[in-house]
């Protein structure tokens, strides 16, 4: 198994790509630490439970992580795969933006995303991957998506910069984005039930159809694995072409 003895951590790991990549991740052997907000649900179906630790944390909170790290120490010592998953999307029009729902948004898809990176560089093993999950909306612009889009874009010119900085290629650190397009989850689907939007949503996309968060898994799987080893600041979009359409 590619990940046989590794330690790995998803933030949001409790349902869609998230608990897909947690899946993917214990597939392949690796033991993985599962972070999300409620306790009762950070065990996604499907996983061994002996593959899976939860741990419950906020992550709009840098002192939530900080701890929530700390815990990861005493438990393991180190990371060796670390999936930055962790996101919203819900954000009134452009015209309605206010302080609160632009912290709530940016909170959690930018500082949680930063700190969460940052607290957890000490633990980071030498040749460790960190993988962002960004958004195709960073590079595609929709109606009603700029507070969301400039969150996922700023990800990525993150993740780009963090994944040249000398100190980390100096511990063969990589880091790297998963850019997802339309992906069928239980949020996804929550925000486009009605069938008129689905359908909206599935035109744009030139193979036709909405992805599946295991899609999403195999790739960050890749990026986790020895497979990428020569692989850091990139990304791998999952979009089915709708990025260059």
């Amino acid at each position: 198994m590619q990940l046989s003895g590794k330690i790995a951590l998803v933030t949001g790991g409790t349902s869609g790509i998230g608990a897909a990549a947690v899946r993917r991740l214990a597939s392949e052997g690796a033991r993985v630490i599962v972070v999300g907000r409620e306790g009762p649900r950070l065990r996604p179906s499907g996983v061994p439970i002996e593959r899976t630790e939860p741990i419950a944390a906020d992550v709009t909170d840098p002192d939530a992580i900080a701890r929530l790290m700390s815990e990861v120490k005493t438990r393991h010592g180190r990371l060796d795969v670390l999936v930055i998953n962790a996101g919203v999307a819900t954000a009134p029009p452009i015209q309605e933006l206010a302080p609160a729902s632009y912290e709530a948004l940016m909170g959690v898809n930018c500082k949680g995303a930063v700190f969460t990176f940052v607290h957890a560089l000490p633990l980071l093993a030498e040749g460790a991957s960190v993988i962002f999950v960004g958004s195709v909306a960073a590079r595609k612009g929709q109606p009603g998506d700029a507070l969301y889009a400039g969150s996922k874009g700023f990800l990525r010119a993150f993740a780009r910069n963090a994944g040249t900085d000398p100190d980390l290629l100096q511990r063969r650190i990589r880091v790297n984005v998963v850019t997802p397009g339309p992906i069928d989850t239980p949020l996804s689907a929550a925000a486009t039930a009605d069938p008129q939007v689905r359908a909206y949503v599935e035109r744009l996309i030139p193979m036709g159809r909405w992805g599946k968060a295991e899609e999403v898994a195999e790739a960050i799987l890749f990026l986790g694995s020895p497979a990428s080893s020569f692989t850091t600041g990139a990304e791998i979009t999952v979009d089915g072409g709708m990025s260059h359409a």
